[in-house]
């Protein structure tokens, strides 16, 4: 294997330099590879982050290309499916934030005590993590099948419209867990500085998606006539299965999870230490589907086209912002290790590249939809109406992604320091200071379409004070430190 070297047989030897990531098992008396990833240190920093975020962005952009053909084949098979599936992102995003929030908070402390050196404590935040996760999920599943109806009749479903939401997430309950703790999982990996197994991970999660879901929606010609609108759900849940297998097999494999008996008080003062990060962490990422609820329940008032409309384009934008989505992932585990390392100069290099990274490609989104988002609509979803409310969006928002993409690089370096709650506070402004009101005054001038400047509104407001209230919070900490440290 890789990496390894034979022990020298001194079973007293001392642990090998951070730098190599090997320690002399007394044991087996073998050098085992403790640290499966990279040291983010040392080295250019740019490097780093396109290490980090090549294959973080390789994997969002299989799962997200995956999201959008399930969204294409719904859409072929009618609007009111469409708008059904719409209906059901505020929960999908709410349920998966919960399992995020987990791995965030096991993320901070793990990349920071990786840059201190302490591996076996990696080794147990990572094992309990994954449990803590594991019995949060299975109470959701099971609070979830209860609340389907109720909660979709809050959000406005119409009447024709219910039963098909109910029938989707009813699927999708059953592959909760196997999407969940994967996503733990590939979080932990990550803070340890390895982007290149959660990548592989996430994409063949997507590729078996890809490949099961139109067999399961449309049948196979001549053999099976297929489940039809379920099949999308079904298609989701099985690849989700195959991936929980692999991902607790590579975690096993990699040392990062030990499942052995330890005291109660032990195990609960590790989920309290994962929980006052990953709490607010949950909270925070709440915020934003809480919002997109409000925001489907404001649009659910212009019928059934406008939210299949919307639905579309989250689904666009999606596409759009995840190389912004992997860039935030690759900035929590760098600010972490290099935070616990003292090396602070190193981080400040890493928010300018961010930053500046954020803007151009904000820029280059925008030009691309706006010149070529109504081919792309039609191609999902041929109805007028549904086209003139996608492009709308389409027109209005993208051209922020740039400010959205800075504000999501300065909440992970919040994380990251162990600071979640200037995220927490930022999000809640955002929806109940910000976003929802300026959607619902704007809608009274501009319609639907007022709606949606809010949100891009929303983006520039966000990403102007967490650049600021980040800068002022690292300046503050490396004070109080007493030193710059070096870079």
């Amino acid at each position: 294997m890789r990496g390894l070297r034979k022990c020298c047989g001194e079973t007293s030897r001392s642990p090998a330099p951070p730098r190599s990531g090997l320690y002399c098992c007394v044991t087996c008396e073998r050098w085992l590879l403790l640290r499966p990833g990279a040291n983010l240190t040392e080295g250019p920093v740019g490097r780093h982050l396109i290490n980090l975020t090549i294959p973080m962005f390789l994997g969002i952009a299989s799962m997200i290309v995956a999201s959008m053909m399930d969204t294409i084949y719904v859409g072929w098979i009618g609007t009111l499916e469409l708008a059904a599936v719409s209906f059901t992102f505020p929960v999908v995003m709410g349920l998966s934030m919960v399992s995020m929030g987990i791995g965030i908070g096991a993320a901070s402390i793990i990349s920071r005590v990786i840059g201190a050196g302490d591996h076996e404590r990696v080794r147990r935040l990572a094992t309990d993590s994954f449990l803590l996760a594991a019995i949060i999920v299975l109470v959701l599943t099971a609070v979830g099948f209860v609340l389907l109806e109720p909660v979709f009749r809050l959000l406005g479903a119409e009447p024709n419209i219910l039963p098909l939401s109910v029938q989707y997430m009813k699927v999708w309950f059953i592959g909760m867990p196997a999407f969940a703790l994967p996503m733990v999982g590939t979080i932990i990996m990550r803070a340890v500085g390895n982007a290149r197994l959660p990548g592989i991970i996430m994409a063949t999660a997507a590729g078996l998606q890809i490949v099961l879901a139109p067999m399961l929606i449309f049948g196979i010609p001549g053999m099976w006539e297929g489940l039809g609108f379920a099949g999308a759900a079904w298609g989701f849940v099985l690849s989700r299965i195959v991936t929980f297998v692999y991902t607790l097999r590579v975690l096993v494999k990699l040392d990062l999870l030990r499942f052995q008996r330890v005291p109660f008080a032990d195990l609960w003062e590790s989920w309290r230490e994962i929980m006052r990060i990953g709490l607010p962490s949950m909270m925070s990422n709440l915020i934003g589907p809480i919002s997109m609820a409000v925001i489907v329940a404001l649009l659910a008032g212009y019928g059934h086209v406008v939210v299949a409309g919307f639905g579309v384009a989250s689904r666009i934008e999606s596409l759009a912002i995840m190389v912004l989505m992997a860039l935030s992932a690759s900035t929590g585990p760098f600010v972490g290790q290099n935070w616990g390392a003292g090396k602070h100069a190193r981080i400040y290099t890493a928010h300018k590249l961010g930053y500046r990274f954020s803007y151009a490609w904000g820029l280059v989104a925008f030009v691309v939809l706006a010149g070529a988002g109504e081919w792309l609509i039609g191609f999902i979803n041929a109805d007028p109406g549904v086209v003139a409310a996608t492009y709308a969006y389409l027109l209005l928002v993208p051209v922020t992604y740039g400010f959205f993409g800075a504000s999501m690089v300065a909440m992970s370096t919040f994380i990251a320091l162990g600071k979640p709650m200037p995220s927490l506070i930022m999000s809640v402004a955002r929806m109940l200071i910000v976003y929802v009101p300026l959607a619902l005054l704007l809608e009274t001038w501009f319609g639907y379409r007022g709606i949606y400047a809010a949100a891009g509104i929303s983006n520039v407001v966000v990403g102007v004070v967490s650049m600021r209230w980040v800068n002022h919070t690292l300046a503050q900490e490396i004070s109080r430190r007493g030193s710059l440290g070096s870079g």
